[in-house]
Order: structure tokens, then C-alpha cells, then sequence
């Protein structure tokens, strides 16, 4: 008998105002997973969806906001109690609309990088996936001349 946890392949989309904050969801208490913490917009993909179509198909589930999908941004990992998850963040690129929360949410928030690195109730998945995009999004500094 095979004791390993299966994987599964969720999708998320980090989406950014015109300031250039990312929307955060807040799970809410009541779901089960991750109650209470905060969330990208995304979920879990349907038997046979092209990844592609199912971040869109959440995004606008969860949040109400038509997206056109850029590419991918990064990843996270991590367990849950009976699987492990690869989640694959897309970049969901800049959007001005007005958030409509799904019932697994209750409120929502844009959010600089430098807010959402200090956030206590964002799951750490989510906490590595952005402070590898801030590593690998940096511009060089400008050299003396």
C-alpha cells in the first residue's frame, strides 16, 4: 500500500492595480481551507481544463474580474492534509475593477509587495512565491558613470 499523499495542480493568478499593488483575498473562517488567511485569486483546476482556462474561470469566480492571462509568474508548493498541491501562479497582469468576493471570501485588498512580505496571516506558499518574484523582478541599480 502506497502511503504517499497524491499531488494536485492548482492555478492562481497575482493581479495588480495601477499602483502596482497585488489583490488579496481573505479566506473566509468558515471554509476549509485556510480559514480565515489571506489567498490569490484561484483554486483548483476541472477534469480535462487547460490551465490557461481554469485561473481565468476562478478569477472571475472568486473575484468577478475578466483577466487576459500573461505568463506564467511563478510557484508554490505546499500540504494539506490528504494532498500535496502545485500551485502555478500566472501573471494576471493590471486591472481596474471592481472586486464582486465569492462566498469562500470576505474581503479583499491591494497590497504592495513590502505589505504583503510583513503579512502574518498570508500562508507562508504564498509569502516564498513573492519574495522570489521580488528577487527575480528587481531592477539592477543604476551604475555611476
Amino acid at each position: 500500500m502506497n502511503l504517499e499523499k497524491p499531488y494536485i495542480v492548482s492555478v492562481y493568478a497575482a493581479l495588480r492595480n495601477e499602483k502596482g499593488e497585488f489583490l488579496l483575498l481573505k479566506r473566509s473562517e468558515n471554509f476549509h481551507s485556510n480559514p480565515g488567511k489571506w489567498d490569490l485569486p484561484g483554486g483548483k483546476l476541472s477534469r480535462g481544463e487547460l490551465l490557461k482556462d481554469a485561473v481565468v474561470r476562478e478569477v472571475w469566480e472568486e473575484t468577478g474580474i475578466s483577466i487576459v492571462l500573461g505568463e506564467i509568474a511563478g510557484y508554490a508548493t505546499f500540504e494539506l492534509p490528504d494532498k500535496k498541491v502545485i500551485a502555478i501562479i500566472y501573471d494576471g497582469g493590471y486591472v481596474i475593477a471592481d472586486v464582486k468576493l465569492s462566498y469562500e471570501h470576505v474581503e479583499h485588498a491591494w497590497s504592495s509587495l513590502e505589505d504583503i512580505l510583513e503579512m502574518n496571516d498570508l500562508p507562508a506558499h504564498f509569502k516564498e512565491f513573492f519574495k522570489r518574484f521580488t528577487a527575480e523582478n528587481k531592477e539592477l541599480p543604476e551604475l555611476p558613470i
